[in-house]
């Protein structure tokens, strides 16, 4: 693997924001787990990660930092599994000096929790994926052919998997595109010391004809249930004259758009919204004007547009030299408003596709983002096989969106399961 040290890099564009935004008792993290058909064996997946853990330098990884920026340094030992007790505990600093992702397992299910500022959904799950090549290679002497989502122990790290793509991808960009900011609608409710995860799971054949019928993505799809899930619990709270508008949260992933294999986070965002009081509300119109948002926002211009201003701004002189205790002060700054400027975030991992061999052996994944630091809920997305499941996070006591959720499943013919999970906090 050659000197790890040559592996300490400086935060991303992203990372950098997921670094301001902590405090004491949030951070953001995201949680991915692998499902196994038998009972995991700790001692096979502790040897697991310490066989690959090398095979990720910026992933299996710590936060370190200067007078004037931050940076992802790779461990240089793996960390100790644990047994799963607690969902998405904060670290503290002196934590994510140590080492800022774990491994947790349960009876048949191995838990990898990252902090953002290591990667995003798409490198997590790369890493997720050759750990549990790795456990079954040892447990059940399997081989698979080979693939650019599962990262061998013994293969050399390539510099496209290091990367800082932000800045790499930069180009010139003159015209201007312009954003519109509204205050929009927030969900409340009384505040626990709980987290609490509604999974439903769909047959993923039901929601995939009905998105070929009105001729839409999964996604789009499953963002404008949403939507009009929110829309309909707004209707229930706030007459029609103070309501405001609906927007969601959607990270993009930009390795296939600019051609990148990186590990370190690369995405980018788009805010589909909705507005009660100037538009329809049928779920057919909010599909239309969703799906309309969907192709304005991801067009590469828009993508590269939005990539340059952050990329300069953080290359920036002044930025550059500006001392990290007030980088943070405004990028925290930065951080609140955006949040406030969504009602949650909509995180779709995919379809996760697997050698057959593996496939004899695991049952399903999840992904689970933890709660906004302000914001009570959001929703992690993944498909496994001809299941889909959508987790539900949230601290309060109301469940009246996943209510209202099941109610247009119901009114479209969607047959639904949901499992409820609840994790104490304190």
């Amino acid at each position: 693997m050659g000197d790890i040290n040559k592996y300490k890099m400086k935060l991303d564009n992203t990372a950098i924001i997921h670094m301001a935004s902590k405090n004491k008792d949030w951070l953001n993290m995201f949680r991915i787990s692998v499902h196994f058909k038998e009972e995991i064996n700790p001692v096979i997946l502790q040897k697991s990660l310490n066989n690959i853990y090398k095979r990720f330098p910026t992933i299996a990884a710590r936060i370190t930092n200067d007078l004037f920026w931050y940076y992802q340094q790779p461990i240089k030992k793996a960390p100790k599994i644990k047994k799963d007790t607690a969902l998405l505990k904060p670290m503290s600093n002196e934590a994510l000096y140590n080492c800022a992702f774990r491994i947790l397992y349960s009876e048949k299910s191995i838990h990898v929790e990252l902090f953002h500022s290591l990667t995003d959904g798409r490198g997590g799950m790369i890493f997720v994926k050759s750990l549990a090549y790795e456990y079954l290679k040892l447990k059940h002497h399997i081989n698979i052919s080979y693939t650019t989502d599962i990262l061998l122990a013994e293969d050399d790290i390539s510099d496209g998997e290091v990367v800082d793509s932000y800045q790499k991808d930069k180009v010139r960009q003159d015209k201007k595109i312009n954003k519109a900011y509204n205050k929009v609608y927030q969900l409340q409710g009384k505040k626990m010391d709980q987290l609490i995860i509604e999974k439903f799971i769909l047959d993923i054949e039901d929601i995939k004809s009905l998105a070929k019928k009105m001729e839409v993505s999964l996604t789009v799809l499953i963002c404008s249930i949403i939507m009009k899930a929110l829309l309909d619990l707004q209707e229930q709270e706030i007459s029609k004259r103070h309501q405001r508008p609906i927007s969601i949260f959607l990270p993009i992933d930009l390795r296939n758009m600019f051609n990148s294999q990186t590990l370190r986070n690369f995405v980018l965002y788009i805010k589909p919204q909705i507005h009660p009081t100037l538009q329809s509300e049928t779920l057919t119109d909010i599909i239309d004007s969703v799906k309309k948002q969907f192709e304005e926002g991801l067009s590469k211009e828009r993508m590269q547009d939005t990539m340059n201003k952050n990329v300069s701004l953080q290359n920036n002189v002044l930025v550059k030299y500006m001392p990290l205790f007030l980088k943070n002060l405004f990028m925290k700054m930065a951080f609140k408003f955006s949040e406030k400027s969504t009602c949650l975030t909509v995180s779709n991992i995919g379809l996760i596709q697997l050698d057959q061999k593996m496939d004899e052996y695991i049952e399903s994944f999840d992904c689970i983002l933890n709660t906004r630091s302000d914001s009570p809920y959001n929703c992690g997305i993944i498909s496994y096989h001809d299941k889909i499941h959508i987790n539900f996070i949230r601290n309060i006591d109301s469940s009246k969106l996943e209510s209202n959720i099941g109610k247009i499943f119901n009114a479209l013919n969607i047959s639904w399961d949901v499992q409820k999970q609840v994790y104490k906090t304190t």
